[in-house]
């Protein structure tokens, strides 16, 4: 039913979009290339003669229609197309794509539908340039009040209002894109691991369990700038030695749980010359875990380490707050269904949780059920140049993406 020589063709024209001489990709939200990117999907989506729909934030909605009861919630399909700097090809664009080239097939096959399909393209999910993730779906389950578009800026001090309005969308209608529960039927997404384990254990298709989420904050760490010949190691405050405690303690809390991870993304010291002291050093802090309880207990044992060492070693801080996510389980009976569907087609599955954060982590309630398919990439890497798949993975992930969404349809 899918049509390989077309989804392949297609994926290589949009991967132009942003391209490195190096390899890889920067296809950063609300740029030119972003821009590009999505026009040139726009361009396939008029082409299937599907309805197209952006809503007032850049979130694209591409739907089939030609159905028994058109008035039903949709079984909708998404991912996203920005990408990280220097990041790879396959993150979100693959989703996209593939969700594309299944609703494609499925309305080239005849097959008779109960129910619509819909492609989502979800606005600005890589936090690359904001500092926060999976914008788009944010806004539409109602998570990012219009202020905030406001707060959030990029590193040249473009909010992401701004940085909306100047894309030619209307930011202050920010209200017209929220969606009410139970708007879709269902949401699917394909996406790659972005880890090793699938490719480690030779198999094709992985069906995710859950979702890891996010807390990210930046923690301002303020000693005191001195010369660095000058003053005795007595008499220092140094605010990067501060940090390095900081550092070393959210990797040792992180450990201690099951499931958690902790990175410490960037440590940006001033005054960052040679010959002075570190007076000031901000730290950007990623923690997640798929467990809502260890993620919440590992913020808690950060936050009163950072408290308790200020008193120790003398030195001054504040905690921003980026984002503060809630991991959650996709649906048991699309897990099953995913499943099934991938065994009449004779594909071997594993079912794995994701570290990862994704555009359908915020889905639940807007869709009655929401699922999650993965592919390996190769040696796990992603948000990279080297990013790399077998394509033939994709392919049978589509197979399954198509069969799985005309079952859903159908109910």
């Amino acid at each position: 039913m899918i049509n390989r020589k077309r989804l392949q063709g297609e994926f290589e024209a949009i991967s132009k979009f942003g391209a490195l001489e190096s390899g890889g990709l920067t296809r950063l939200a609300f740029t030119k290339e972003d821009k590009q990117a999505r026009e040139y999907l726009i361009s396939l989506v008029k082409e299937a003669g599907f309805s197209l729909k952006e809503d007032a934030v850049g979130n694209i909605y591409a739907k089939f229609d030609d159905v028994s009861e058109p008035n039903l919630p949709a079984v909708s399909v998404g991912s996203h197309v920005d990408s990280v700097p220097f990041g790879g090809f396959y993150d979100g664009t693959l989703g996209v794509m593939t969700g594309l080239e299944a609703m494609r097939a499925i309305k080239e096959s005849g097959v008779k539908l109960k129910r619509p399909i819909e492609l989502i393209v979800f606005c600005c999910e890589e936090s690359s340039r904001f500092k926060m993730a999976t914008i788009g779906s944010k806004i539409v389950s109602g998570k990012l009040p219009l202020s905030r578009l406001h707060e959030l800026k990029d590193e040249s001090g473009v909010s992401l209002y701004d940085a909306m309005r100047d894309f030619g969308l209307k930011p202050q209608n920010l209200a017209d894109a929220l969606l009410p529960k139970g708007a879709f039927h269902s949401y699917l997404e394909l996406h790659i691991e972005q880890g090793p384990v699938l490719e480690r254990q030779n198999i094709p298709i992985g069906i995710v369990t859950g979702i890891a989420a996010p807390i990210r904050y930046e923690i301002l760490v303020r000693g005191r700038a001195d010369h660095s010949g000058a003053t005795p190691m007595n008499m220092r405050n140094d605010a990067l030695v501060a940090a390095s405690h900081i550092i070393i303690a959210a990797q040792n809390f992180a450990r201690a749980k099951k499931t958690a991870v902790a990175t410490i993304g960037y440590a940006q010291t001033k005054p960052g010359v040679l010959n002075v002291v570190p007076g000031e050093v901000r730290l950007g802090v990623d923690i997640r875990d798929i467990d809502k309880s260890d993620l919440e207990a590992l913020d808690k044992e950060l936050r009163a380490f950072v408290q308790e060492l200020s008193g120790e070693l003398n030195f001054s801080y504040e905690i921003k707050e980026l984002i503060k996510d809630m991991p959650m389980r996709l649906s048991d009976e699309v897990i099953n269904l995913l499943e099934n569907e991938a065994k009449s087609l004779g594909i071997k599955t594993l079912r794995l949780p994701s570290g990862a954060g994704h555009d359908a982590m915020n889905m639940p309630g807007i869709a009655k059920l929401v699922g999650m398919l993965f592919i390996p990439c190769k040696d796990g890497i992603s948000h990279n140049i080297n990013e790399s798949i077998n394509f033939d993975d994709a392919f049978k992930a589509t197979e399954i993406l198509a069969a799985a969404m005309i079952k859903l349809s159908q109910n």
